[in-house]
């Protein structure tokens, strides 16, 4: 697997780099996200839990495969930015499910018959 970066352009404004990426297998099958992530990180020299993949797009019968991935500059960036569902893609950055306490129902008070 190779990684090759197309562009990479600095959003100062949102805290991260956004990056047009393509990958080479041409004995592999199409790579993981994490796998992306890593050789991402080593490349770029960047932590592996502020780097999102947003998307991986590979053609039927191409060995190359075309992606976009962010790069933030902290953790709160991030998390200030990207969505839920976006975070729960990159297992370590999926935040715990909320808990709601529900007050017990009140069960609306009989009239008394006359």
């Amino acid at each position: 697997m190779e990684l090759e970066i197309k562009e990479n352009t600095d959003n100062p404004l949102l805290h991260r780099k956004e990056i047009q990426l393509v990958v080479s297998h041409e004995n592999d099958s199409t790579p993981k996200r994490n796998q992306v992530i890593s050789s991402l990180s080593e490349q770029l020299k960047a932590k592996k839990e502020l780097i999102i993949i947003d998307h991986l797009k590979n053609k039927y019968g191409k060995t190359e495969t075309q992606g976009y991935a962010k790069v933030y500059s902290n953790l709160e960036a991030l998390k200030a930015i990207e969505t839920e569902p976006s975070m729960a893609r990159h297992a370590n950055l999926a935040s715990e499910p909320k808990k709601v306490d529900k007050a017990p129902e009140e069960k609306p008070k009989e009239e008394a018959k006359e």
